[in-house]
């Protein structure tokens, strides 16, 4: 009889256990899911917040309403590197001289030469491949671009001498 007696007590504190487990993983989620519905209501009132405070800004007159600007963009051409009326992407020469070449690569004729900064239309042409080309103290990696110069000449420009803004590629020897 003492034997039964030692078992008894065994099996309530796995029973005990048990259901301390289940307790604490089923309060272990809840805790889970009411952090994350705090956190989304939050991240929701800081958006209306931000909202709000910019409507408030803009009925001050602190920020000007907002209207595009499309320096990246195509813009209406009012450049000798497109005709009138089509839309074209400005691109700038970054090298002190750039030859702009019939072809795709570096065995075609020159066209014509181009100084820094010079403004060529970019015709949406780029090759599938990149070729590897010594500048100087750069070697770029870079894909042939179509552009039409200001003399209206159309033709191919290596694409790491040609940018969106106006700069200057350090490190570039001209020949």
């Amino acid at each position: 009889m003492s034997e039964k007696k030692s078992v008894l007590p065994k099996v309530e504190i796995l029973i005990i256990g048990v259901f301390f487990m289940a307790f604490a993983a089923w309060a272990i989620s809840r805790c889970s899911a009411t952090s994350n519905a705090y956190e989304e209501e939050a991240r929701l009132l800081d958006a209306e917040q931000a909202k709000a405070d910019s409507i408030a800004a803009a009925e001050a007159g602190l920020i000007p309403e907002y209207q595009p600007k499309d320096t990246l963009l195509a813009r209406e051409a009012e450049s000798p590197t497109a005709p009138p009326g089509e839309a074209y992407t400005p691109l700038y020469v970054v090298t002190p001289a750039l030859n702009l070449r019939t072809g795709p690569g570096l065995k075609y004729k020159v066209l014509e030469r181009l100084a820094l900064h010079d403004e060529v239309a970019f015709l949406n042409e780029v090759t599938d491949t990149t070729q590897l080309i010594d500048l100087g103290d750069i070697i770029a990696e870079e894909p042939w671009v179509k552009v039409r110069s200001a003399n209206g000449k159309e033709g191919w420009v290596f694409g790491a001498c040609v940018d969106y803004y106006k700069h200057t590629l350090e490190g570039v020897e001209v020949d």
